[in-house]
């Protein structure tokens, strides 16, 4: 029975080597069988990858705008009226010459620019200039419906109200001188009959 046992015991021993070998040469014909990978072969390579950064410029300077370039009659009447109004604050002295060189403007080119200066000054230099019929011969032609200036000119409306104070000052000055004329036509009277009431009295003496 010993002897039984022992062969058992034995048995199972070599059994189980036996299974361990047969697993293990199992394992060899298997690894034979799977395929070759080959493996890739590294290469080195410089890539180049863009970097973008932020620079401060400086900023561009802004170009000067253009000046604005208006019609030619609202340039010379913008310009006229620009001498008109440093003529209202001038000396006596340069006042006169200011006068004398629109008049001989004038005399050389009768334009309605020319025209309008010449009768502003001589409104401004007063009776040395001449009198109100002289003005308004400088003054009508400006607003007359032939040959006057448009009535979008610029310069229209200030020839218009010049033309309204010189004709309004005229009419004030007839109306005076028809006071004076009437005045004196009364004391004319009273002097006649007074001169009568002494020519009576001398008479009677």
């Amino acid at each position: 029975m010993r002897n039984s046992g022992g062969f058992l015991l034995l048995g199972a021993l070599l059994a189980g080597g036996a299974l361990l070998a047969l697993g293990g040469c199992a394992t060899v014909p298997d690894a034979a069988l799977l395929p070759k990978v080959p493996v890739p072969e590294v290469v080195t390579q410089t890539v180049y990858v863009p970097v973008y950064v932020e620079v401060d410029k400086p900023a561009l300077p802004t170009p000067a705008p253009e000046p604005l370039k208006l019609p030619e009659d609202q340039e010379q009447s913008l310009a006229l009226l620009l001498e008109m109004t440093r003529a209202t604050s001038a000396s006596a002295d340069d006042l006169r010459k200011e006068f004398t060189g629109a008049q001989n403007a004038f005399n050389k080119d009768k334009s309605s620019v020319n025209r309008l200066r010449f009768a502003w000054l001589s409104a401004l230099l007063g009776p040395a200039a001449g009198d109100d019929a002289r003005l308004l011969g400088l003054l009508e032609p400006l607003v007359a419906k032939t040959g006057g200036l448009p009535l979008t000119h610029p310069l229209r409306p200030v020839a218009e109200l010049m033309l309204t104070q010189v004709s309004e000052r005229t009419r004030q000055v007839r109306e005076e001188q028809k006071k004076a004329d009437a005045l004196q036509q009364k004391l004319d009277a009273l002097k006649a009959i007074e001169k009568q009431l002494l020519d009576r009295e001398r008479r009677r003496n």
